[in-house]
């Protein structure tokens, strides 16, 4: 009974990706990834010929390809099924010294997104966006200059998972193994779209991410956003850059909830998810937030929190074309940083700091601009690593 339930389902999910295209003024038929796994079940005719499509598209593939392995059959199924245009093509591709890729994609609409894949020792992470734009407005990353111009949709947020997988395999790059969406945009406010990608990219037919190798960031806009992402199958993460609420405001305009507010719904989020803990955020600017009352504010917000929470501290990266007050920023130094990561491990949190990754080729945390008729983009590259490190701090702990 449930399995037919979850067919069911996957069935009106596929009608309505189909309705929304049609929508769209494009074909009636949607592309692979607008529709759940386990659509593909019976769209397909069986469940063999379904895994065989998505190997193809966790390899970033074409299964439409002659070379796929789908029989005749198989392929004239997946054509009336399933539009063959592709919902993204790759404009460029740039890599810096340390290896960090960075892929700029142009979506079926025409407007673009990056994605940012961090090679790490044996495997790598994908930082992924979520919207084109943001209306949170971060006074120091550079979407916030963008305002919000539409948020993704599920095929749209996975196409950026297929091109990675593409990227991966061709230049002979540690395998995926971590998604973080800490690109471009706000998670919470496309919470339907992030859902429906993060189970397509959990799902055992699907791209089989681990859950506890996924990661949502958030900047957590209001306590209803929090408890929404409860169900979400994926870890989450707090970008919290202040715990003084008229500081947060300063960097975070659009808060318009106290943090003690939004710390609390965390707590009961952090609760019904029977969560390990919390990732919490902090981009350090020089003579801003990384003094030592900064520090004590910080750790009286995050002590409550269940679980053993996290936290990631970002020296900022200087960013050019900010509003008044980013065009003041500096990264904060060295030895501040250092000593705000010791006041917090003094109070007994978890506290690491990471090294920006890919700043010469602008894929650092809120750097990434270029300029186009639909606008320009940015991407949180460094926080991606950062999270990857925790991820795989996360293993050496289950193995001890």
């Amino acid at each position: 009974t449930l399995a037919r339930q979850g067919r069911g389902l996957a069935r009106i999910d596929f009608l309505i990706a189909a309705a929304h295209m049609v929508l769209l003024g494009q074909s009636s038929r949607p592309p692979l990834l607008a529709v759940p796994p386990t659509a593909a079940v019976d769209l397909l005719g069986g469940s063999g010929r379904a895994k065989i499509v998505w190997s193809q598209l966790r390899d970033g593939r074409d299964p439409f390809e002659e070379s796929s392995g789908l029989g005749h059959k198989a392929r004239h199924a997946l054509e009336l099924a399933f539009s063959a245009q592709p919902p993204h093509s790759l404009l460029t591709s740039t890599v810096s010294a340390c290896g960090t890729r960075k892929l700029l994609l142009r979506l079926r609409r025409g407007d673009e997104v990056e994605a940012v894949i961090i090679p790490q020792g044996a495997f790598s992470t994908l930082c992924v966006s979520s919207q084109v734009g943001c209306r949170q407005g971060c006074t120091f990353c550079a979407t916030g200059t963008m305002g919000l111009l539409r948020s993704l949709a599920a095929d749209e947020i996975l196409a950026q998972l297929h091109a990675a997988a593409a990227a991966v395999r061709q230049h002979g790059m540690p395998p995926l193994r971590n998604v973080v969406f800490m690109g471009m945009g706000e998670p919470a406010d496309n919470v339907e779209e992030v859902s429906r990608a993060l189970h397509a990219m959990v799902h055992p037919f699907g791209f089989q991410l681990g859950r506890s190798y996924v990661c949502v960031s958030t900047v957590g806009p209001s306590p209803g956003h929090i408890r929404a992402l409860e169900p979400l199958p994926a870890r989450l993460a707090w970008s919290v850059h202040a715990a003084d609420d008229r500081l947060r405001r300063l960097l975070v305009p659009t808060t318009r909830h106290r943090m003690s507010e939004l710390r609390d719904a965390w707590g009961e989020t952090l609760q019904a998810r029977a969560d390990r803990g919390l990732m919490a955020e902090v981009t350090l600017i020089d003579g801003v937030n990384d003094g030592a009352d900064a520090a004590a504010s910080l750790h009286g917000l995050l002590a409550p929190l269940p679980g053993k929470t996290r936290v990631n501290l970002i020296p900022y990266n200087a960013n050019a074309g900010l509003g008044a007050a980013g065009r003041l920023f500096r990264p904060a130094q060295p030895e501040a940083v250092r000593a705000f990561q010791r006041r917090l491990l003094d109070r007994g949190l978890i506290c690491t700091v990471r090294t920006p990754r890919g700043n010469e080729e602008s894929s650092a945390c809120g750097m990434l601009r270029v300029e186009h008729a639909k606008g320009s983009r940015a991407s949180r590259g460094d926080l991606a690593s950062s999270v990857s490190d925790e991820f795989k701090e996360a293993d050496t702990a289950r193995m001890q």
